[in-house]
């Protein structure tokens, strides 16, 4: 049987994810969803906001804006468990990063003016709980790629929507890594269940360019068909 269609448009990226989990990102991204990984990253003197590789090609393995990268050596460099950025284009075995939550260029790079090599990096990515919990919103809220005035292209403000798949991939994701119902996993997970029930019911959708085309659509507003 063959796979179904990923959808074209999704509401959070992993850096949204980075954003809302922060220091727990490395464990919430599994290392079997590895888009890439080097011991060989460099930092070109005058350049250290871009990233390169003679081994990894990092188009060509999927990566794009809004991944996260996982700088960990050297440790002269990137102390404790490293240093995460966001990816703001991958161009072939190059990549240009910024600090998450940043426009490019903004902050402290994370290599000296002079340069810096035997870089190790690891770039995981939650995409595919993105897609699921995108899809999952999607039926929830009649929210559908091939009706006229209901596609995400229709909706007037996605922000709400983001924060819903975030939450609801830091839920599935939480779930996964909490062994029991003691330590600090499993209330964050009782934390980010509530934050998204409250989400989710005061979630209001509003469609076109002004928000103003049609009824609004809530959670109370529609049903989930099964």
């Amino acid at each position: 049987m063959s796979e179904p269609d990923s959808l074209s448009t999704v509401y959070a990226s992993d850096e949204n994810v980075a954003v809302r989990s922060s220091g727990d990102f490395p464990v919430l991204a599994p290392d079997w969803q590895k888009a890439a990984y080097g011991v060989d990253g460099a930092f070109a003197p005058g350049d250290p906001w871009t990233l390169t590789s003679a081994t990894v090609d990092f188009e060509a393995a999927g990566v794009q804006s809004g991944h996260v990268v996982s700088l960990r050596k050297p440790a002269s460099a990137f102390k404790g468990a490293g240093e995460l950025l966001a990816v703001e284009s991958a161009s072939g075995a190059a990549l240009s990063l910024r600090r998450i939550g940043a426009k490019a260029g903004a902050g402290a790079p994370p290599a000296p003016a002079s340069g810096l090599t035997g870089v190790e990096f690891l770039i995981a990515t939650l995409d595919p709980q993105i897609e699921e919990a995108s899809f999952d919103l999607n039926r929830r809220f009649n929210i559908d790629p091939n009706i006229a005035g209901r596609t995400p292209a229709d909706l007037y403000d996605l922000r709400d929507l983001r924060q819903a798949c975030v939450l609801s991939v830091l839920v599935r994701r939480y779930a996964a890594e909490t062994r029991g119902d003691q330590g600090d996993f499993a209330l964050k997970l009782q934390q980010v269940q509530s934050e998204l029930s409250e989400t989710l019911a005061r979630l209001e959708l509003r469609w076109g360019a002004s928000g103003s085309d049609g009824q609004s659509t809530s959670f109370f507003s529609t049903r989930i068909v099964r």
